[in-house]
């Protein structure tokens, strides 16, 4: 059962890594990770002894589930260190492309060989994963089919440890990539008990360790990769109730900004969706309001209209005062009265975010403020 819901979670991570790239433009990492996190999955089903017996059956080739473990776990390491290099790597778009197939050669050339190596050895009596690993690491019969893979297993998880570590930091992302990379940590431990056991030195380590160690890895490594589709699911949802009031309020002062829009789809776009129809329908309702103005004999914002907020001139005060009185002005309009909210309206200016916010932070901060109103 634990087996099952491991393989699920590297199933589910895979399967949002692989909705991720049919959404948006495919892309060299989100490749490494489908192939890194799919691997893994395939790795923790392996491990399943009733699909290893199928498998086996049907091969006709006694165990043959830990040979295909070892390709699997080869094209894990490869995925992971081509999905590193690629975020870290400062060159072009082409040498990174480049660097990544000469990644995936040189692992290519290292699963073939160790499988060959694997059929080598010659068939041995049908046994579980953990009881064939106890009774062949450690002899000469299976030492070098296990020494090549883990080598490189070895090898580019550090160079992934190294680079996940270094790029962490506590944005959501980065925070995503620290737990990822712990998990890719416990994986290149377990991967040192069984070289360990594969040299011979078979006192220090015990198989079921190892084992126990490579599964909570697994479990570790899809917990990184879903953290930011969980983030971002339940951040959506707040935010979602979060601007709520003010797109109310807009959408029936400018009806028409939500003419052709899809109302369904992914939350993520949703949200964007629905923050870009709040934008638009401020810059309407503060022209709107700043004609009205003018064509009462001037106001606070008796200017000609500018082209873009980028032509009129940010008001020196702290963001939080800055949006809560764009909250006000709007608030003070709601049921119709527009024509009262003019004295309200401190110019078209107070639109403009500040530096130090996104376009998104900005039309959250207005909301933000503009639900305190309503309450």
């Amino acid at each position: 059962m634990t087996v099952w819901v491991i393989a699920g979670l590297l199933g589910m991570a895979t399967g949002v890594r692989v909705g991720w790239a049919l959404v948006n433009k495919q892309s060299l990492v989100s490749a490494a990770m489908i192939i890194a996190l799919g691997s893994l999955a395939i790795v923790a089903a392996l491990n399943w002894q009733p699909l290893s017996l199928l498998l086996d059956t049907a091969l006709h080739w006694p165990n043959i589930s830990v040979g295909l473990s070892q390709v699997a776990l080869v094209a894990c390491a490869a995925g992971s260190c081509v999905m590193i290099t690629s975020v870290a790597s400062a060159r072009t778009p082409t040498v990174v492309r480049r660097i990544a197939m000469a990644q995936y050669g040189i692992a290519t050339v290292i699963a073939v060989v160790s499988f060959a190596l694997f059929f080598a050895g010659g068939q041995q009596p049908e046994m579980s994963a953990e009881q064939y690993l106890a009774r062949n690491l450690g002899t000469s019969k299976t030492s070098l089919p296990w020494l090549l893979p883990l080598l490189y297993v070895l090898l580019a998880l550090t160079l992934v440890t190294w680079a996940g570590m270094r790029h962490s930091n506590r944005s959501r992302r980065g925070r995503a990539l620290f737990v990822f990379t712990v998990g890719i940590v416990l994986i290149l431990l377990a991967s040192a008990f069984f070289l360990i056991r594969a040299t011979g030195t078979t006192h220090l380590v015990g198989v079921g360790t190892a084992a126990a160690l490579l599964g909570c890895a697994m479990a570790v490594v899809a917990a990184g990769s879903l953290l930011p589709t969980v983030e971002d699911w339940f951040t959506g949802r707040r935010e979602l109730r979060l601007i709520e009031p003010l797109l109310a309020e807009l959408e029936k002062r400018q009806p028409d900004i939500g003419i052709g829009v899809r109302p369904r789809g992914p939350l993520v776009f949703r949200v964007a969706e629905r923050l870009s129809l709040i934008s638009d329908a401020l810059f309407l309702e503060a022209t709107a309001t700043q004609r009205a103005q003018r064509s009462h004999g001037g106001g606070p914002a008796d200017f000609d209209l500018p082209g873009t907020l980028t032509d009129v001139e940010q008001p020196a005060i702290s963001p939080d005062e800055q949006a809560r009185r764009i909250a006000k002005w709007i608030y003070a309009g709601r049921d119709g009265r527009q024509h009262a909210a003019e004295g309200d309206f401190p110019g078209l200016g107070w639109l403009r975010q500040p530096d130090s916010y996104s376009d998104r932070e900005w039309i959250i901060a207005i909301a933000r403020q503009y639900r305190k109103l309503t309450r």
